[in-house]
């Protein structure tokens, strides 16, 4: 594949330099007016039109090989200036040309296992071809919206800003009343994000309950858990309350939680394995409070089986909480609450909010699972570092952090991302 690059004053003149020096077989890449003229970003392939002529290409199609006739492959299609859609080089540009494929097909006896599973060149090209359409789609989807409605892409541009998934932030866009100015439309909306983020309140410190406490490694479980238990003995004294290890065979694992428990005068239990949980806190019944802290897994493996068959014996005697640090990837925060919400989980803890640069992904991750939020942490301090979650201070948070920051918002990962998503909804 090589690239190209041609100026000219207007797009016309433009292809007509492309057509005469490549023909109809090259793909335009970009397109720019800058100065008065028109910049074009062509690739061609001379291999692959030479190998046009050669004999029938053959792919794999369900239980059969397909040979396809090299002259009826799909011709590679060009972006042309502005917001139409795709167009073939070596025809006058219109807004309603569109690439059509009528490939040739004869049915050959079935493939062997290696021919099924080698891509062939065709196969490789179909999936850059498909690529490169769906890319022009979503940029012209979101030219259309940005023109139609100019107020929607200025929102959905600000919450990219904050970090929130491209999913909640259309449905969030969706709610404001068609003809809002922005100030009005941006406080629709986030009202929209604070009604769907749910929250607890301080019940476990104030009233107790039996906590396991799950999460990914380093999630801050431990430190959650010691901050809720200091919470409790300020409010009720050492009595009534618990502290249990399950399962966690790393090395000084018991050991410091022993030593919180003699600092906050709280007996401390230990199990080998998860799956002794329910005999334990059967004997440990008349405690108010039950703090259980369990040993991070990776998310496949023998341990991860192991673990969900623990989780699964302790439903109804037990609320599994998952512990998320603020300062993870969104994709790893989505998994992760996920994972433990097919494993039981019902309410979330949120960690290492005073070391995060934005908050879109923690907020994404927990309303798309339908976790509320029971506390947030913010340091190692117990327990000043715990607080109730509230889901005002949690969106302003956000948005102060996206300031902060000076996050902003790519153009192209916009039409990426809403474009896209437009496009397929359509």
């Amino acid at each position: 594949m090589k690239m190209h690059k041609y100026t000219a004053p207007d797009m016309r003149t433009a292809l007509r330099k492309v057509r005469a020096d490549h023909g109809s077989d090259v793909v335009i890449l970009s397109t720019r007016r800058a100065a008065g003229v028109v910049e074009l970003t062509v690739a061609s392939d001379p291999e692959a039109a030479a190998a046009a002529a050669g004999p029938p290409l053959r792919i794999a199609v369900g239980d059969a090989v397909v040979d396809v006739d090299p002259s009826s492959r799909p011709r590679p299609v060009a972006a042309s200036v502005g917001r139409t859609p795709a167009a073939v080089v070596g025809a006058e540009p219109s807004p309603m040309t569109t690439p059509t494929v009528a490939p040739v097909v004869r049915v050959a006896p079935p493939p062997t296992v290696a021919a099924e599973q080698a891509p062939t060149a065709v196969d490789l090209e179909l999936k850059a071809l498909r690529r490169l359409l769906e890319t022009q789609l979503a940029t012209l989807a979101w030219n259309d919206l940005t023109r139609r409605s100019p107020v929607a892409a200025e929102l959905l541009r600000q919450f990219a800003e904050l970090g929130l998934d491209r999913e909640l932030a259309a449905s969030l866009v969706e709610s404001v009343t068609p003809g809002d100015d922005l100030g009005l439309a941006r406080e629709t909306a986030l009202d929209g994000l604070r009604t769907r983020l749910g929250t607890t309140g301080d019940q476990w410190a104030q009233h107790g309950g039996t906590l396991v406490m799950v999460g990914p490694a380093g999630s801050g479980k431990t430190s959650a858990l010691a901050a809720i238990a200091a919470r409790w003995v300020m409010r009720h004294g050492p009595s009534g309350a618990a502290l249990v290890s399950a399962g966690d065979n790393r090395f000084g694992a018991y050991e410091h939680l022993a030593r919180l428990g003699r600092l906050l005068g709280l007996p401390t239990y230990q199990v080998e394995d998860a799956k002794e949980l329910p005999s334990l806190l059967g004997r440990l019944g008349d405690q108010r409070l039950v703090l259980v802290d369990t040993a991070a897994t990776a998310p496949r493996g023998e341990a991860a089986e192991h673990q969900a068959e623990a989780l699964a014996a302790l439903r109804g005697l037990a609320t599994i909480v998952l512990t998320l640090p603020a300062t993870s990837q969104a994709a790893t925060l989505r998994q992760a609450a996920t994972r433990y919400l097919r494993l039981g989980a019902t309410a979330c803890i949120a960690t290492r909010l005073d070391e995060a640069t934005s908050l879109g992904g923690l907020l994404s991750a927990v309303i798309a699972a339908g976790l509320p939020l029971a506390y947030v942490t913010e340091g190692t301090r117990l327990p000043d570092d715990l607080r109730p979650a509230r889901a005002a201070e949690m969106v302003t948070l956000a948005v102060m952090l996206a300031e902060r920051h000076g996050a902003a918002a790519d153009e192209e990962l916009l039409a990426r991302r809403i474009g896209g998503r437009m496009h397929a909804s359509a």
